[in-house]
């Protein structure tokens, strides 16, 4: 799961994108909950290191990183194909709930944010197994439903915790640099590189390898789908630097292979047309 990969979520996010600029009356339609299914989706595996991947890799000092306080036990769960994890009633003082999906076979994961992540044969002995994140707490926010396969098994842990908030970095060149969190993505995003080292990739080499960039461009669902066709089978790197974004310390891998089966979010936070 170190490769970045588009799928069908990808697709209609783009479509969503597409809608929000043919209909004019609409201008507001990208809205944030999109906005986070298109970074999510695509960032599937916590390649792109969010306060949740940055906690996995140990990297809690990422500037954009929240600091994380647990609160109570954590709870393990074993399930076989899609299943709704109920967490109960929040403790004071908590404002998320963090979760650690294990794969005990191949299959593929779907969550209510939009987010997707897969296993194949050779993740299941591997760190590439296990995808960490955070859900939001809400009112009356108290369970959250995982899609996937009805032969995939998988494991899941979670806890509730309190989430203090930190700011991006600057480095000498003025850019931003850190983990994707609330905010967005600064101009240097957390990630980590094939070679299994922490780094950061300019936020608009990564827009432009994964079509953000050709989404602003498109005007018809003709040529959003021309240019998805296209991609079928790419596979981009870009490079992977030191905060200083000029010391290039290993690669990012964007695929479009097709190789995994996409499931649907059990609740799509991206309108489809």
């Amino acid at each position: 799961m170190n490769d970045l990969k588009f799928d069908e979520h990808f697709s209609q996010a783009l479509r969503s994108e597409l809608v929000s600029r043919v209909e004019k009356a609409k201008p507001a339609r990208r809205t944030k909950a999109a906005r986070w299914g298109l970074g999510a989706g695509i960032f599937a595996g916590a390649v792109v290191l969010g306060g949740a991947g940055a906690a996995a890799s140990g990297l809690l000092s990422i500037p954009g990183a929240p600091v994380i306080t647990p609160l109570g036990s954590t709870v393990t769960e074993t399930h076989s194909g899609p299943a709704t994890v109920q967490f109960g009633t929040a403790p004071e003082g908590a404002k998320s709930v963090r979760l650690k999906l294990t794969c005990l076979t191949t299959g593929t994961w779907a969550y209510e944010s939009g987010a997707i992540s897969a296993c194949k044969a050779q993740d299941l002995t591997a760190p590439g197994n296990v995808t960490q994140f955070d859900i939001p707490l809400t009112p009356g926010k108290e369970s959250t439903s995982i899609n996937t396969q009805a032969g995939s098994q998988w494991q899941i842990s979670w806890t509730f915790v309190d989430e203090e908030p930190t700011n991006w970095a600057t480095n000498a060149n003025g850019d931003t640099y850190g983990a994707q969190n609330e905010k967005g993505l600064p101009q240097l995003v957390a990630v980590k590189a094939t070679n299994g080292l922490m780094g950061y990739v300019y936020n608009a080499e990564l827009e432009d390898a994964t079509g953000m960039t050709a989404a602003l461009s498109f005007k018809t669902r003709e040529e959003a789908l021309a240019w998805q066709e296209k991609q079928k089978g790419k596979r981009i790197s870009i490079p992977v630097y030191e905060s200083d974004g000029k010391t290039v310390i290993g690669e990012f891998l964007i695929s479009n292979d097709d190789e995994s089966t996409v499931v649907p979010p059990p609740s799509s936070p991206v309108p489809i047309p």
